[in-house]
């Protein structure tokens, strides 16, 4: 027999709860001010004579890494203490309102910790990371100075508390065989993602300089395959054609480097610089063109994007040549793609970024795109607003092949319709989808069409 007059009152720990959840509030609310808190601004203080920028600054530079552990020791306590003491508040009452209506107890104490559990997460989300984070990304500097000599003491005191745990963390590491973190102080990539999320909000870090972070982070995840300019879409010279083409395609497209093939497009045999072909037309137009060529530089598509340009910066080498598994020519990459990787587009006088869109919105014409084939299919989603599926196709000419299964011919117009999407493809050359318009339907208009569909075929089954 449950007797709930012996349960603690609940106007006390109602008192209590909201005492911890607060002091829980306040502690992650200076430690992440403290962790997002620029150093310059920080030094810059010190310098001026604040005490405050002074020890803190000394603090952070011989243990932040103690700190950090510490005050989330601090706060899961706090959260901790704050979710028993609703369990002690509600949890057998809530049984009890449950059993009451015939429900077995060991199911009514099961659904009734069920919901504790869910609320006290949503109040650990509210109270213990957006609100602390907010908090922190406008009023940082303020509120690390201001707790400074707390955050001081918390470390201090959670120390033998923060070790304890350290210690056992790094037996279990070794004992599965797991590396683990050999300095507490290391920052993490999630961390430093959350301080330039954090940073952003503030108005500390541009999003342009945020954007450009995150690349970096991304960069070591990218094949370059994602990255390179496919062989289709790669401007080619032919050994056998001879100066006079060469000059003429070099004048029309205006490159640094080209891949020059011998017999077939997968027999790469060098890479020409437009600066040695020019040279090589004033001095001796009628020579070996062989002898300007440069041993090309080929690249495993299995490669990253950070290793691949690590090595073209170790060869000094400006143009790579990609490979597949078989020895075929995939594409190429340069230097230049993948830094666009991280700081965006790079357009040279001769670019006209204008006409390179490969998503653009017909003049006057809500509903009516024109979209390159050569377009990523995440990229046409997020432009149009749409999902459209993605299978085992990148580009949006993959999509449309993929739902015609056949290849059209050169001067076709053949038209479909995906999801949401009226499709015309209005060029195709060399058995490529170049450009498409796409009219998008709304739900209402896709309803109806269906509707008359399915009551023409119904009129030509009773036929």
């Amino acid at each position: 027999m449950i007797y709930l007059d012996t349960l603690p009152p609940v106007r006390s720990m109602w008192i209590i709860l909201i005492i911890l959840l607060l002091l829980s509030m306040l502690i992650r609310c200076i430690e992440q001010s403290t962790i997002v808190i620029n150093d310059t601004r920080l030094k810059k203080l010190a310098d001026g004579g604040s005490k405050k920028a002074s020890r803190l600054l000394n603090f952070l530079d011989g243990g932040s890494g103690s700190f950090i552990s510490s005050m989330q020791f601090v706060s899961a306590f706090l959260l901790l203490s704050a979710g028993i003491c609703a369990a002690f508040m509600y949890l057998i009452p809530m049984t009890v309102y449950f059993h009451g209506f015939g429900m077995h107890f060991n199911l009514a104490f099961i659904i009734s910790f069920v919901i504790i559990a869910m609320l006290s997460t949503i109040i650990y989300l509210i109270l213990g990371e957006f609100i602390p984070k907010g908090i922190a990304g406008k009023y940082s500097e303020s509120i690390a100075l201001a707790f400074s000599s707390v955050s001081i003491f918390i470390t201090y005191i959670c120390m033998p508390f923060v070790c304890i745990p350290s210690i056992i963390s790094r037996f279990f590491f070794k004992l599965f065989g797991v590396s683990g973190s050999e300095n507490d102080e290391d920052v993490t990539e999630e961390e430093i993602r959350m301080m330039v999320d954090i940073g952003s909000e503030s108005g500390v870090i541009d999003d342009d300089e945020k954007e450009m972070i995150h690349n970096i982070f991304e960069f070591d995840d990218k094949p370059i395959e994602d990255i390179m300019t496919h062989r289709t879409d790669a401007v080619v010279l032919w050994i056998n054609d001879g100066a006079d083409k060469w000059e003429q395609v070099i004048n029309e497209t205006n490159h640094t480097r080209y891949p020059v093939c011998g017999a077939s497009i997968d027999d790469v045999i060098g890479v020409l610089n437009a600066r040695d072909f020019y040279r090589f037309l004033l001095s001796n137009r009628y020579g070996d063109l062989r002898s300007i060529l440069r041993e090309p530089y080929f690249v495993p598509e299995s490669l990253k994007a950070d290793e691949v340009f690590s090595q073209m910066q170790k060869s000094n080498t400006h143009f790579g040549v990609v490979l597949d598994e078989y020895g075929g020519f995939m594409g190429i990459v340069t230097q230049e793609d993948l830094i666009e990787e991280i700081v965006g587009e790079l357009y040279s006088e001769y670019d006209v970024p204008e006409q390179e869109l490969e998503i653009y919105r017909l003049p006057d014409c809500d509903d009516k795109w024109v979209v390159l084939g050569s377009a990523e299919i995440d990229d046409v989603a997020d432009e149009l607003g749409i999902e459209i599926p993605d299978e085992e196709y990148n580009t949006f000419a993959g999509l449309i092949l993929n739902e015609l299964g056949t290849v059209p011919g050169d001067g076709e117009t053949p038209e479909l319709q995906i999801g949401n999407m009226k499709i015309r493809v209005t060029k195709i050359a060399e058995h490529r989808i170049d450009e498409t318009v796409v009219t998008l339907i709304k739900d209402s208009e896709r309803k109806s069409e269906n509707e008359e569909k399915s009551s023409d075929s119904e009129g030509d089954g009773e036929n």
